[in-house]
């Protein structure tokens, strides 16, 4: 009996870059790094697409070994799995892992916002509720600026606490669960009210009135309150 033959396997010339952006400073590491994590972040790639080091490397127009390296640090953050054919790719979260991510953050990111809102400035407050207000236009609510906004005013209040190893924890678990907020967008906007910002605007009250734990409390109700949604949309 004649042996079948495995299909051959796609030459790395044939596979399709990533749309990234090509890097040259001296930096690599960090570079690739950084950029890899707005990528995931962003939803740019999808959970359980996979991707390899000379895949990445062509898309970034890089060598192998800063993106080996950029790698190996975004799995060993639980950010990205290494699967047995030495490829890596974003996790798919179910049920169980969400539940899992979600009381960590609330956790972590209520003691962040504990310490931050006592030392947020006012410059620094302005800001957010201005990035608030933009949310919050028609023209950007349901859009993928939402999130980038959303994400910049929880970063400027848990930077403001001045825990940089709290704030790497965050930021670890935000890479983990970045993905489903992107993909799940469009139902988090479609499944809350109008008033979707309410959470926000409750902490900076809370802010400006010197009331850190009530501050913390506003921010745990907005990732519960987005945290039900996606519960919603998983199987």
């Amino acid at each position: 009996m004649p042996v079948r033959s495995s299909p051959p396997i796609p030459r790395l010339a044939d596979v399709e870059p990533l749309d990234l952006p090509k890097l040259q400073r001296a930096t690599l590491n960090d570079e690739v790094y950084a950029e890899l994590k707005r990528a995931i972040m962003a939803g740019a790639i999808e959970p359980g697409r996979s991707m390899t080091i000379r895949s990445l490397a062509a898309s970034f127009g890089v060598s192998l070994m800063p993106v080996r390296e950029a790698l190996g640090r975004l799995v060993a953050e639980r950010v990205l799995e290494l699967l047995p054919n030495r490829s890596v790719a974003v996790p798919v979260l179910d049920r169980v892992r969400f539940h899992e991510v979600t009381r960590i953050r609330l956790a972590l990111e209520g003691l962040a916002v504990r310490e931050g809102a006592r030392n947020i400035g006012e410059h620094e407050l302005a800001q957010m509720i201005a990035w608030n207000e933009e949310m919050e236009a028609p023209e950007t609510a349901r859009s993928a600026k939402a999130l980038d906004l959303n994400r910049e005013i929880h970063y400027m209040l848990y930077r403001a606490a001045g825990m940089p190893t709290l704030y790497g924890m965050i930021e670890t678990l935000w890479l983990q669960i970045g993905p489903l907020l992107t993909i799940h967008m469009r139902s988090i906007l479609d499944h809350q009210p109008s008033t979707l910002q309410q959470h926000h605007r409750d902490a900076f009250a809370a802010i400006s009135a010197g009331d850190a734990e009530a501050a913390a409390a506003a921010i745990v109700a907005d990732i519960e309150a987005a945290a039900v949604t996606i519960d919603w949309t998983l199987s």
